[in-house]
C-alpha cells in the first residue's frame, strides 16, 4: 500500500509547485535545482526503497547534490539503516526532516459509538459542548474559506502554512479531497473553524486545520474532527491518519508540536512511528 506522497495526484501538485517527478523501481523522486545549493532530491513515504545503482544513477544525470529519504512506516528500520548506509557512500545525505517523524492512527472498522468511546472523556465532553453551542458541520466547496482562518490563527506569518493549499485542494477535488467547516448562527453563517481532509486507498488525511479564538471557546476544532472521522467512515475510509505529532525520540525538537499532539491524542488511536 503506498502513502498519499507516492500517490499520482501528490506528484501531480509536487510538479505544480515547480518541482520534477522521476520514478525509480515505482518510487516517487521529487528533484529540483537552487541557485548556490545545487540540485537537492526527496523521496518521500517510499514502502520498498529503491535500487541504489538505478537511483544514484538518475541523479547523477540531473545534478543532484544531495538527496533526503523519509520512508513509509511499514519499512524496517534495520533495512533503512543498511541501505542508507551504502547509498550515503555515492552522494551526500540530508538529514533534514520534511515530513513529520510520527503520527497517530484512527481505526475506522469498528461502529462510530465505539471510536467514540475511545475518545478521552475531556473529548467528548467537548463534543456535546459543541453541539449545545449550536455549531453546524458541513461540507464545502471553498478553500479560501479554511485558508483565512488558517492565515489567522496562524499568527503573523499564518500565511506560509496554507502555501499551495490552494493548489494541493484543487488537484485532489473533488474525490479524493473535502473541505468541512464549522458555523455558527448569528443571524448569518459565520465560519469559526475548518478542515482539508485528503483520501487516498481507504485512509483519510487530516491535512489542515484551522479555528478562529471564537471557534475554539466553542470547541469547534474537536467537533470538526469527529465529524471528519464520520466522514471519512461513511466513504469507506478504514484509517483515519492525524499526520503528524511530536515524536519523543527526538525530545529537543518541535516543541511547539506538543499543544497539537495533546489535542489529537485526546481522540485515541495508536502511535505510528517512521523510519528515522
Amino acid at each position: 500500500m503506498k502513502e498519499i506522497q507516492q500517490s499520482l495526484l501528490y506528484a501531480d501538485y509536487i510538479r505544480h509547485l515547480g518541482w520534477k517527478v522521476m520514478t525509480v523501481d515505482h518510487t516517487n523522486i521529487f528533484l529540483k535545482n537552487f541557485p548556490f545549493v545545487g540540485g537537492i532530491a526527496k523521496i518521500h513515504r517510499p514502502s520498498t526503497l529503491p535500487n541504489i545503482k538505478r537511483l544514484c544513477a538518475v541523479l547523477r544525470e540531473q545534478k543532484i547534490r544531495s538527496v533526503s529519504v523519509e520512508p513509509a512506516c511499514t519499512v524496517n528500520q534495520k533495512r533503512f539503516d543498511k541501505w542508507m548506509k551504502k547509498l550515503s557512500q555515492y552522494i551526500l545525505i540530508n538529514k533534514t526532516y520534511f515530513l513529520p517523524t510520527k503520527t497517530i492512527h484512527i481505526s475506522l472498522t469498528a461502529s462510530e459509538d465505539q471510536i467514540f468511546q475511545h475518545f478521552s472523556e475531556a473529548k467528548r465532553r467537548a463534543v456535546r459542548k459543541a453541539i449545545k453551542n449550536n455549531l453546524k458541520i458541513s461540507p464545502s466547496l471553498d478553500i479560501r474559506d479554511l485558508i483565512k482562518i488558517k492565515n489567522k490563527s496562524a499568527g503573523l506569518f499564518g500565511f506560509v502554512t496554507t502555501s499551495g493549499v490552494k493548489e494541493l485542494s484543487q488537484i485532489f477535488a473533488p474525490s479524493h479531497a473535502a473541505i468541512l467547516l464549522a458555523q455558527k448562527n448569528i443571524g448569518i453563517s459565520c465560519v469559526v473553524g475548518g478542515i482539508l481532509l485528503l483520501f487516498w486507498q481507504k485512509t483519510a488525511y487530516y491535512w489542515i486545520a484551522g479555528a478562529t479564538n471564537d471557534g475554539k471557546r466553542l470547541f469547534a476544532p474537536t467537533l470538526l474532527v469527529w465529524e471528519a472521522i464520520k466522514f471519512a467512515k461513511r466513504r469507506g475510509c478504514t484509517t483515519f491518519d492525524f499526520v503528524g505529532v511530536w515524536d519523543e525520540r527526538m525530545p529537543h525538537k518541535f516543541h511547539d508540536w506538543k499543544g497539537f499532539t495533546k489535542f489529537k491524542e485526546g481522540f485515541g488511536g495508536s502511535p505510528i512511528y517512521y523510519p528515522l
